[in-house]
Protein backbone atom coordinates (compact mmCIF):
# COMPACT_ATOMS: atom_id res chain seq x y z
CA UNK A 1 0.00 0.00 0.00
CA UNK A 2 1.50 3.44 -1.20
CA UNK A 3 1.20 6.47 1.36
CA UNK A 4 -0.46 8.20 -1.54
CA UNK A 5 -3.84 5.47 -0.74
CA UNK A 6 -4.39 7.57 2.72
CA UNK A 7 -6.23 10.80 2.67
CA UNK A 8 -7.02 12.45 6.11
CA UNK A 9 -9.79 10.45 6.90
CA UNK A 10 -9.95 6.92 4.98
CA UNK A 11 -8.23 4.52 2.56
CA UNK A 12 -8.72 4.57 -1.36
CA UNK A 13 -7.59 3.88 -4.85
CA UNK A 14 -7.32 0.92 -7.04
CA UNK A 15 -5.97 -2.52 -8.05
CA UNK A 16 -3.36 -0.25 -9.90
CA UNK A 17 -2.53 2.12 -7.33
CA UNK A 18 -1.98 -0.65 -4.61
CA UNK A 19 -5.68 -1.12 -3.24
CA UNK A 20 -5.52 -4.67 -3.77
CA UNK A 21 -7.16 -7.79 -2.34
CA UNK A 22 -4.14 -8.41 0.06
CA UNK A 23 -4.05 -4.75 0.81
CA UNK A 24 -7.88 -5.54 2.26
CA UNK A 25 -6.58 -8.46 3.72
CA UNK A 26 -3.93 -6.48 5.87
CA UNK A 27 -6.09 -3.70 6.48
CA UNK A 28 -8.82 -6.13 8.29
CA UNK A 29 -5.57 -7.50 10.70
CA UNK A 30 -4.33 -3.75 11.07
CA UNK A 31 -7.96 -2.76 12.45
CA UNK A 32 -8.33 -5.74 14.50
CA UNK A 33 -4.64 -5.60 15.92
CA UNK A 34 -5.47 -1.72 16.37
CA UNK A 35 -8.94 -0.91 18.18
CA UNK A 36 -8.21 -1.11 22.17
CA UNK A 37 -11.43 -3.09 22.89
CA UNK A 38 -11.55 -6.77 22.28
CA UNK A 39 -15.08 -7.42 20.41
CA UNK A 40 -17.09 -7.61 17.62
CA UNK A 41 -16.24 -5.41 14.14
CA UNK A 42 -18.92 -4.57 11.98
CA UNK A 43 -18.26 -4.97 8.21
CA UNK A 44 -20.52 -2.81 5.86
CA UNK A 45 -19.88 -2.73 1.79
CA UNK A 46 -21.19 -2.35 -0.82
CA UNK A 47 -21.98 -5.02 -3.13
CA UNK A 48 -19.49 -4.00 -6.22
CA UNK A 49 -17.13 -4.10 -3.70
CA UNK A 50 -17.62 -7.44 -1.58
CA UNK A 51 -14.68 -8.99 -2.83
CA UNK A 52 -12.32 -6.60 -1.08
CA UNK A 53 -14.78 -6.50 1.77
CA UNK A 54 -14.65 -10.16 2.20
CA UNK A 55 -10.95 -9.94 2.25
CA UNK A 56 -11.22 -7.46 5.30
CA UNK A 57 -13.06 -9.79 7.42
CA UNK A 58 -10.25 -12.39 6.72
CA UNK A 59 -7.91 -10.48 7.68
CA UNK A 60 -10.09 -9.25 10.91
CA UNK A 61 -10.60 -13.21 11.63
CA UNK A 62 -7.15 -14.06 11.43
CA UNK A 63 -6.68 -11.71 14.07
CA UNK A 64 -8.90 -13.73 16.21
CA UNK A 65 -11.61 -11.20 16.67
CA UNK A 66 -15.14 -11.91 15.70
CA UNK A 67 -17.03 -10.25 12.19
CA UNK A 68 -20.47 -9.00 12.02
CA UNK A 69 -21.20 -8.97 8.20
CA UNK A 70 -23.38 -6.07 7.59
CA UNK A 71 -23.28 -6.71 3.64
CA UNK A 72 -24.70 -3.93 2.10
CA UNK A 73 -24.57 -1.04 4.27
CA UNK A 74 -22.96 2.31 4.22
CA UNK A 75 -21.16 4.58 7.03
CA UNK A 76 -24.55 5.41 8.82
CA UNK A 77 -25.49 2.23 9.36
CA UNK A 78 -21.98 1.04 10.48
CA UNK A 79 -22.09 3.68 13.12
CA UNK A 80 -25.86 2.29 13.71
CA UNK A 81 -24.58 -0.82 14.48
CA UNK A 82 -21.52 0.58 16.76
CA UNK A 83 -23.90 2.21 18.83
CA UNK A 84 -26.82 -0.24 18.93
CA UNK A 85 -24.97 -3.47 19.62
CA UNK A 86 -21.85 -2.38 21.42
CA UNK A 87 -19.26 -3.56 19.21
CA UNK A 88 -15.87 -2.36 18.82
CA UNK A 89 -15.72 -0.79 15.77
CA UNK A 90 -16.44 -1.19 12.33
CA UNK A 91 -15.06 -1.17 8.16
CA UNK A 92 -16.88 0.34 5.50
CA UNK A 93 -16.14 -0.24 1.76
CA UNK A 94 -17.52 1.43 -0.57
CA UNK A 95 -16.95 2.89 -4.28
CA UNK A 96 -16.92 6.95 -5.34
CA UNK A 97 -18.30 5.18 -8.94
CA UNK A 98 -17.76 8.67 -10.94
CA UNK A 99 -13.85 8.42 -10.23
CA UNK A 100 -13.65 4.74 -10.22
CA UNK A 101 -11.87 4.56 -6.87
CA UNK A 102 -12.36 2.29 -3.88
CA UNK A 103 -13.08 3.70 -0.23
CA UNK A 104 -12.43 1.97 2.92
CA UNK A 105 -13.15 4.18 6.17
CA UNK A 106 -12.30 2.53 9.87
CA UNK A 107 -14.24 3.27 12.89
CA UNK A 108 -13.73 3.73 16.72
CA UNK A 109 -16.47 1.74 19.17
CA UNK A 110 -17.54 4.98 19.95
CA UNK A 111 -18.65 5.46 16.52
CA UNK A 112 -16.10 8.20 15.36
CA UNK A 113 -14.57 7.82 12.42
CA UNK A 114 -10.81 6.89 12.65
CA UNK A 115 -8.75 9.84 10.56
CA UNK A 116 -5.27 10.57 10.13
CA UNK A 117 -5.39 12.46 13.51
CA UNK A 118 -6.75 9.90 15.35
CA UNK A 119 -5.15 6.64 14.78
CA UNK A 120 -5.40 6.27 10.35
CA UNK A 121 -1.59 6.69 10.21
CA UNK A 122 -1.00 4.16 12.74
CA UNK A 123 -2.92 1.41 11.32
CA UNK A 124 -1.60 2.65 7.89
CA UNK A 125 2.25 2.02 9.57
CA UNK A 126 0.87 -1.54 10.96
CA UNK A 127 -0.06 -2.25 7.64
CA UNK A 128 3.26 -1.58 5.67
CA UNK A 129 5.11 -3.47 8.15
CA UNK A 130 3.27 -6.79 7.52
CA UNK A 131 4.28 -8.19 10.97
CA UNK A 132 0.62 -9.74 12.23
CA UNK A 133 1.05 -12.81 14.57
CA UNK A 134 -2.31 -14.58 13.75
CA UNK A 135 -4.54 -15.77 16.46
CA UNK A 136 -4.69 -19.38 17.96
CA UNK A 137 -8.30 -19.03 17.38
CA UNK A 138 -9.64 -17.65 14.08
CA UNK A 139 -12.74 -15.43 14.79
CA UNK A 140 -16.39 -16.21 13.82
CA UNK A 141 -18.69 -14.48 11.40
CA UNK A 142 -22.20 -13.53 12.18
CA UNK A 143 -24.60 -12.45 9.50
CA UNK A 144 -26.96 -9.58 9.92
CA UNK A 145 -29.83 -10.44 7.55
Amino acid sequence: MTEELITDYDIRGTNETGLTVECAWNIGKAIADWLPTAGNIVVAYVPTQATLANAVIEGIRLQGRNVVDAGGGDSNAAVSYIQTAGLSGAVVVSADQISNIVTIELYQEDGRRIEVSSGLKDIYDLVQAGNFVPAAIKGDITAIA
